[in-house]
């Protein structure tokens, strides 16, 4: 295009202006500063802004995460915009599949001129070529900025400091300090749940007696609840022990850190929780579908699967909530109603494609920082019960010794030995399956033959197969069902067909 022809104050501007809550270089303008000095040079360049400003505040590190930015460009697509004007190229774009589209469109002629208040661009192959430049010089700036943050993040966490808040503690400059009557409830919730007492009534013991934490950004309290407190009671850290993206110190041995639980009774508490989700039992329990995936709606505990009571020749498969603080009046719900919901779901398949598939694990990191942290204080948990268990295994046996054989206490005492077997077996296998997911991060992920298949032919398989199939069927695909006293209300998906659902529903809502 010859920019000499090219009449800027007949041109259509969108003014657009970016500052992300995550930006990590802190030293970009305002949004009300660029926009300010983005109309002072429209005013001197008597070109026209059409509309009010564009304003995103989300970064433009990845492409396809600024709803604000591809909006406009699909209004420019539409003619109600045909140039930009931003304080600075980097703005635009810090990625280089949005700054090529952005290229492109001016190609194309779709974009007929872009305006900075820090950069002079032309319309020519040079002007294009310094776009482009200043576009991988953003992005290198970011990926270098990023590999250093991550590096002082590190470093400081090997000192034992790191900006997390943790319920109880005040966190000064990454140092931990008991938070005085906040850290005393968190202690005397420690001690309850030691006794087996309910989350729930710990929850309202907590915020009864007067237990609030202050959000620094928004100033609000937020109150204890039991979704909270379950994380709390899973957490290392309240004995001492902080695992962050990858590494694993312990406070204790780095400062006179405080803390909450004593390594003893913080490994009573995972043995109660443990007990729960494991058969009591050490023979073969009888297999039913679904186990712990259908939730109560009214409390979001897991239901407990089992047939009816009746004695008469049928009997029926329910889903039952057992908490006794649930508000529920009828307390289960019949498996045909799930079951029935799987059906319709899947009755016209998924159907996704070689190329939706291509296309989520392109640039996916299979497990993520977050994923890996909880990989790994799951595995400190059970590396902690297994070392309880085998001291409790040797006392019973030590014990045993000394009684005869012929005594109901040997027998009692025979039949635990034979439970912490059990658990023991139990423990090792679920720790060398962490392990596993550990080294290798994509243990996980279906192979493109597994992914089709189950795209196109879940409900036939599903339909057809027996009980444990089905079960298998689901797991692959759903995390959960959340139930009330008639119907399923919700569900979620796992990876990767909740994020292809998802975009393809968000695609099929814009027309």
């Amino acid at each position: 295009m010859d920019t000499s022809e090219l009449d800027v104050t007949k041109l259509k501007y969108a003014l657009y202006a970016r500052k992300s809550t995550s930006d990590e270089t802190r030293q970009v303008r305002s949004i009300p500063d660029q926009i300010l000095e983005c109309k002072e040079l429209a005013a001197r360049t008597y070109i026209n802004i059409v509309g009010k400003p564009l304003i995103e505040t989300k970064s433009a590190k990845k492409p396809n995460q600024r709803p604000v930015f591809t909006q406009m460009l699909k209004d420019i697509k539409a003619g109600k915009y045909d140039s930009i004007l931003a304080w600075n190229p980097d703005r635009l774009a810090r990625n280089m599949k949005e700054g090529g589209e952005i290229i492109d469109l001016i190609d194309q002629g779709v974009i007929k001129d872009l305006k900075f208040v820090t950069h002079h661009f032309t319309n020519d192959a040079n002007g294009k070529m310094l776009l482009g430049m200043a576009f991988v010089l953003s992005k290198q700036y970011s990926d270098d900025l990023s590999q250093k943050v991550t590096r002082g993040v590190r470093s400081r966490f090997r000192e034992g400091r790191t900006p997390i808040p943790k319920h109880g503690y005040l966190n000064e400059d990454g140092i931990y300090r008991p938070d005085v009557k906040n850290f005393e409830l968190i202690c005397e919730a420690w001690q309850m749940r030691g006794k087996a007492t309910a989350i729930e009534v710990i929850s309202d013991y907590m915020n009864k007696n007067g237990y609030a934490r202050v959000i620094k950004k928004s100033r609000k309290n937020v109150d204890m609840d039991k979704r909270i407190l379950s994380k709390i009671f899973h957490d290392p850290f309240y004995r001492g022990v902080l695992i962050q993206a990858g590494q694993e110190v312990n406070l204790c041995e780095l400062y006179n850190f405080v803390p909450a639980v004593s390594e003893a009774d913080y490994i009573s508490v995972q043995r109660l929780d443990y007990r729960k989700i494991r058969p009591t039992t050490p023979h073969k329990i009888t297999f039913y579908p679904l186990r712990r995936m259908v939730l109560c709606s009214y409390c979001n505990n897991p239901c407990v699967v089992a047939p009816s009571t009746s004695q008469s020749a049928k009997r029926y498969l329910y889903y039952r909530c057992d908490n006794e603080f649930c508000s529920r009046k009828k307390r289960s719900i019949r498996a045909k109603v799930v079951f029935d919901f799987i059906y319709e779901f899947l009755a016209d398949g998924l159907n996704f494609t070689e190329k939706e598939y291509q296309d989520y694990y392109k640039n996916l990191n299979q497990v993520t920082d977050v994923k890996r942290q909880s990989v790994r204080k799951q595995l400190h948990n059970k590396r902690g019960i297994l070392k309880s268990v085998i001291q409790e295994h040797k006392e019973r046996a030590l014990q045993i010794v000394k009684i005869e054989t012929d005594s109901s206490v040997w027998k009692v005492i025979s039949h635990k030995i034979a439970e912490l077997d059990t658990q023991i077996e139990e423990l090792k296998g679920e720790i060398e399956d962490l392990e596993a997911q550990l080294r290798e991060p994509e243990t996980d992920r279906l192979t493109i033959e597994q992914f089709l298949n189950l795209s196109k032919n879940a409900a036939s398989i599903f339909k057809s197969a027996d009980v444990v199939i089905k079960d298998r069927v689901c797991r692959y695909i759903f995390l959960n069902f959340t139930v009330d006293e008639q119907k399923v209300l919700s569900y979620q998906l796992k990876e990767p067909f909740a994020t292809l659902l998802k975009e393809r529903l968000l695609h099929t809502s814009r027309g």
